[in-house]
């Protein structure tokens, strides 16, 4: 099934292209770290130097390394984008399957709850959790974003399951005695894989741009270096009005280039699942 989903995609252009930058970034993220052995954190007297042979990407005011930071928040801003978008998807997929399988008053709970969450201003909430917390790993700023991510995903996913709780096989199933979380690991997740998956490269985009949206204003992260936070020190010393391109251009560079990547891969797949949009 895997190999019959992922096959088709390779063959789409645009999807070899957004595949081909994420997949950089994240070669970047995970392995540049490792060859690239500088501390980000450590402060030196060469500070706001421009790129050079002993700082590629230059240094900031406090003379920290500028490469060894963008490498270190590429990492960090994959990790939080990829664990909020688990989050978000086990959160959909177990409130929409549930809401499909039960109906009634389950159903009638379950996506009550979903449209409170989905007409709550989330970033507003997310914004009022991390400023009561005065620390925060990048863990708890993914579990933040995640935990208001999903409800249009849930309410997708509950109305294709409901569709298919009109199938044959589906009948045979509840016939054969079969509960209700069995039904929906067996008979109803697999009808939705590749849904599934096209949500969750929509959900890293939206953990990676929530990071940088709350260390921007300060509510990010307070441990560890994030592109986001990156961009708020550019910020906080005013790195742009000063010409110190080299500080803020390459983090903004690599969440445009990352998020980007992320939409055309999402797009592609769209295309190549989807039958209205196929090519011709």
């Amino acid at each position: 099934m895997f190999r019959t989903m992922i096959r088709p995609l390779f063959k789409n252009k645009k999807f070899i292209i957004g595949f081909s930058i994420f997949l950089f970034f994240l070669f970047l993220g995970i392995f540049g770290p490792m060859f690239y052995r500088v501390d980000p954190t450590e402060m030196t007297w060469d500070y706001e130097q421009p790129p050079s042979s002993a700082h590629p990407l230059g240094t900031d005011t406090y003379g920290r390394d500028v490469l060894a930071q963008l490498l270190h928040g590429i990492r960090s801003s994959l990790y939080i984008g990829f664990l909020a978008a688990i989050i978000s998807l086990v959160i959909g997929t177990i409130i929409g399957s549930f809401s499909a399988v039960k109906r009634g008053i389950v159903d009638d709970v379950l996506m009550g709850i979903t449209n409170i969450v989905l007409t709550t201003p989330s970033i507003l909430i997310a914004i009022l959790i991390a400023s009561y917390l005065k620390v925060r790993s990048v863990e708890m700023v993914a579990v933040i974003l995640g935990l208001f991510q999903w409800p249009w995903f849930a309410r997708a996913i509950r109305a294709q399951l409901m569709s298919v709780m009109s199938r044959e096989y589906v009948y045979l199933s509840v016939m054969a005695g079969y509960s209700d979380l069995r039904l929906v690991i067996e008979d109803l997740i697999p009808t939705i894989a590749t849904y599934a998956f096209m949500s969750f490269v929509l959900f890293i985009n939206g953990g990676i741009m929530g990071e940088a949206g709350l260390s921007l204003i300060g509510l990010g992260p307070t441990q560890g270096i994030s592109l986001g936070i990156m961009l708020q020190w550019a910020v906080l010393m005013e790195a742009v009005r000063r010409g110190l391109w080299w500080w803020f251009v390459p983090p903004g560079l690599a969440i445009v280039a990352v998020t980007a990547s992320l939409l055309v891969i999402s797009t592609a797949m769209d295309e190549v699942f989807n039958p209205r949009l196929r090519e011709e």
